[in-house]
């Protein structure tokens, strides 16, 4: 992508982004105050509305859940809402927290001279919704924060190849929705462009979607039809704790649901030093404390 100009300025392109946005951190592009001031309005609004009233599950299919690999998460999402686990303090400040580093992260992008429009608007396919974080020269873009971990994966492109929470899903949703928006000027590419949470690193991830668009409005058609069908058979099985334990415990997209005290019963809860696990067959305890609370509250 080369430079466009706009009423004789020469504007960025997103593919000098992550570059241009090091510079501006770097104080080489200065700071608008009234971009700032802006930041700080939006991120009170945010906290106004994450903390003035308890949070409700929402009951209801959106871009952000169809994309999940689990169809049976999906069920009990829209057919058995009160089995999810309970949003904790600890879980909503740092949803909060992800809200703020967006803010910031925006803010960033416009002064750094890249064009950024339809922040937060509620895009629709048929009568599913969702709100798009914002387009940035004229690219639909969903902006994350991610552990180091996660971060190697858009650092790396490989978000198809794992991608456990529906990402690429959600961003092809956005992209089809915007198909006759006059804002999105690229109708089949969506980019994350991604802040490691812990170091600091920028990267920039795009994707081409034209498979994913050709198939978008059958996915939201199966996915309508199945959660009101019966529930769907368990799609993962408990995987070894390691090559030489005799013990199996839930795989990782298991462990992070809200649905697994509903789905997994018979799951136990063992607390390790930096990380909880659940076990499914215990043939030999481990050396680590067991939540004994966590199984007799076990969903029956």
């Amino acid at each position: 992508m080369g430079a466009i100009t706009k009423k004789g300025y020469t504007m960025p392109t997103i593919d000098t982004l992550v570059k241009d946005m090091e510079d501006t951190i770097l104080g080489l592009k200065g700071w608008d105050h009234i971009v700032g001031l802006k930041m700080g309005d939006s991120i009170a609004k945010t906290a106004f509305q994450r903390f003035s009233k308890p949070q409700k599950p929402r009951k209801y299919l959106s871009f952000s859940s169809i994309g999940s690999p689990c169809q049976r998460k999906l069920w009990y999402k829209i057919n058995d809402t009160e089995a999810a686990k309970p949003l904790s303090a600890a879980d909503l400040l740092k949803f909060f927290y992800g809200d703020m580093i967006e803010e910031l992260v925006l803010s960033i992008v416009k002064v750094s001279g890249h064009e950024v429009t339809g922040e937060q608007d509620r895009m629709y396919i048929g009568s599913m919704a969702g709100h798009r974080d914002a387009v940035i020269d004229g690219m639909t873009v969903d902006v994350k924060s991610a552990s180091p971990y996660s971060f190697k994966k858009f650092a790396e492109g490989n978000l198809r190849e794992d991608d456990p929470f529906g990402y690429i899903s959600q961003l092809s949703s956005y992209v089809y929705a915007a198909k006759d928006d006059p804002l999105v000027t690229n109708k089949t590419h969506g980019a994350f462009l991604v802040v490691d949470k812990v170091n600091g690193t920028i990267c920039l991830d795009v994707y081409d979607f034209s498979k994913e668009l050709e198939q978008k409005e059958k996915e939201i058609k199966t996915a309508k039809k199945m959660v009101k069908g019966k529930i769907p058979d368990r799609p993962f099985k408990p995987v070894p704790v390691s090559e030489s334990s005799p013990n199996t415990k839930l795989p990782k997209t298991c462990t992070f649901c809200d649905f697994k005290k509903k789905c997994w019963p018979e799951a136990r809860k063992f607390v390790y030093s930096n990380y909880d696990s659940y076990l499914i067959d215990v043939v030999k305890k481990p050396n680590v404390p067991e939540d004994l609370t966590y199984n007799e509250q076990k969903e029956v």
